[in-house]
């Protein structure tokens, strides 16, 4: 605390040293990374599509009831496989309950995506996998992480249908 008292005393007579020390408190701050206030559980897990492997979904994980963190997601493999990250980048999440949420979207055959159109509304991409999956609000997969030691979970979801809701809000399909 001392150091940062006098520290500010010089800044305040030497507009060249406020800049210096801008740059020492910057890369100070460079080498903080946050964490995760609770212990973590690791979580894997296989998702299947209409009895195959989904590659490329995005699996989400959100926490509920009285569950401590943020959740967490990750991103299938050509096996399926997933591992979940909390939003810090660490491996696992806290023990609890969640809702799961299975997402995947595809190009239509043919299509292109132009890069001057970024947002969820312009983009020719489509859901593949069923609401009552990929739309957060109506997802019915739930897991439990255990307190202590590893979670797999296997999920087994079906396609979107034409008369499903759009899987994610905002965005068509």
């Amino acid at each position: 605390m001392e150091i940062l008292t006098r520290l500010l005393a010089v800044v305040r007579k030497t507009p060249a040293a406020a800049v210096m020390a801008a740059l020492i408190l910057g890369v100070a701050a460079c080498g903080y990374k946050q964490q995760s206030d609770v212990p973590l559980v690791p979580v894997t897990g296989e998702v299947t599509l209409e009895g195959q492997p989904l590659e490329e979904a995005m699996v989400q994980y959100i926490p509920q009831g009285s569950t401590l963190g943020q959740g967490g997601n990750g991103l299938t493999d050509a096996k399926g496989f997933f591992e979940i990250s909390s939003p810090f980048g660490e491996s696992g999440l806290t023990g609890g309950d969640y809702k799961v949420v299975i997402s995947k979207f595809v190009l239509p055959p043919g299509a292109k995506v132009d890069p001057r159109y970024l947002g969820p509304a312009d983009n020719p991409g489509r859901e593949i996998v069923g609401a009552k999956y990929s739309n957060p609000g109506m997802t019915k997969l739930k897991a439990k992480v255990p307190p202590t030691g590893k979670a797999h979970h296997k999920f087994a979801v079906k396609k979107r249908l034409p008369t499903d809701p759009p899987g994610m809000p905002g965005l068509s399909g």
